[in-house]
């Protein structure tokens, strides 16, 4: 299960180097995770992209003003650390101003179990305190090609997304 997710997120990283050749408009933005896939969007992109490091809260508010300025934000972490540590960020931020934000969670379950409950989700909690919220889509791609299929279709729509790889 591990492998597959490692796929989906490269499938998703690929998806942003090659869309953002054509598009400045898309920034890439991290919660101090993601290393050893963002270094070549880095590379490429050293303008589009930014490390927030651990301050979820104000990197959702970061995301959604950009959003607000014509910006595409993606935010990318861990699954609890982009719906629940910063719940009322997505909340009176992203979703009620039905900000362009596209937010990638990553992990969760077995995947961070020694980081203990803080790093993990059980049985859907994502799912479950964000179906709650106005104007967002959530996705759960299975495969590479499911994953690349939501991609495109996500960043062509305006609004807040929800991908869980």
């Amino acid at each position: 299960m591990k492998k597959q997710s490692q796929n989906l997120r490269r499938t998703f990283v690929d998806f942003l180097i090659e869309s953002a050749k054509d598009d400045e408009d898309i920034i890439l933005l991290t919660g101090d995770v993601g290393f050893s896939y963002f270094e070549k969007f880095m590379e490429k992109f050293p303008n589009q992209f930014i490390n927030c490091g651990v301050i979820e809260q104000t990197m959702m508010g970061i995301a959604a003003g950009l959003a607000l300025s014509g910006k595409k934000p993606y935010v990318y972490s861990m699954i609890p650390f982009v719906t629940m540590r910063c719940y009322e960020q997505l909340r009176n931020d992203v979703c009620y101003h039905n900000a362009n934000v596209k937010i990638i969670g990553v992990g969760g379950n077995s995947y961070y179990n020694f980081y203990g409950f803080s790093h993990n989700i059980e049985k859907d909690e994502d799912l479950k305190i964000l179906k709650h919220l106005p104007n967002i889509n959530c996705y759960i791609p299975k495969t590479k090609e499911e994953t690349r299929k939501i991609l495109v279709k996500t960043n062509k729509a305006k609004g807040p997304v929800y991908i869980r790889l």
